[in-house]
């Protein structure tokens, strides 16, 4: 599963924030400041809030859900944090630093947030060295964290990123469904495991 496209991989280290960034920019300038860091974070400590800040801008809950679809509402509340720890624990470990990896000094800018079905969308468009560009939209939504303080208030969060008008959290969904029509859904756990397994040796 190309779990990486969730990050993608032409995130910048230069950008052209806004003089008033709104609380999409914000979120998203957050969490692309804390990718960008991974790259020469050695310091295990300083990894760790750096991962916890990017955990915390993604709803890794909302994509767990979408990616599963109807097997959704047929799991019970474990296997369903079962299924999101094992996301979060491949994009920790495959796809932050993938995106880290890849950084190519690319100028980014900010265009003005937009407003729709209660979501707020952050258009960003990334300069190509060879020339052209790519746009690549932020869409963020409104809502808790997945195990939340006492005090917890729900905050703007990524659910999406669509570049150049291809979803990113929908490709992720149709990888996950094909696996799921292949075989059931404790394969699919055994096999994202095992890609675990794979990364950590």
């Amino acid at each position: 599963m190309l779990i990486a496209l969730l990050v993608p991989a032409t995130i910048p280290s230069t950008s052209a924030a806004s003089d008033n960034p709104g609380p999409a920019e914000t979120v998203v300038l957050q969490m692309l400041d804390s990718i960008r860091k991974l790259r020469t974070t050695e310091n295990s400590a300083a990894r760790s809030e750096l991962i916890k800040t990017i955990d915390s801008s993604l709803a890794l809950d909302s994509l767990s859900e979408k990616a599963l679809g109807a097997q959704w509402g047929k799991l019970d509340p474990a296997q369903r944090a079962r299924f999101s720890h094992l996301l979060r624990e491949l994009l920790e470990k495959q796809a932050y630093p993938h995106a880290s990896q890849f950084f190519t000094g690319l100028e980014v800018a900010f265009h003005p947030e937009q407003v729709k079905d209660g979501q707020r969308i952050l258009p960003t468009t990334v300069k190509r060295r060879e020339g052209g560009a790519v746009s690549i939209d932020y869409v963020l939504a409104k809502s808790a964290l997945a195990k939340p303080g006492p005090k917890t208030e729900p905050r703007w969060r990524v659910v999406d990123i669509v570049l150049d008008g291809q979803s990113l959290a929908s490709n992720v969904e149709g990888q996950i469904q094909a696996v799921l029509k292949q075989g059931s859904f404790d394969s699919l756990m055994a096999q994202m495991e095992a890609k675990l397994k794979q990364l950590d040796s």
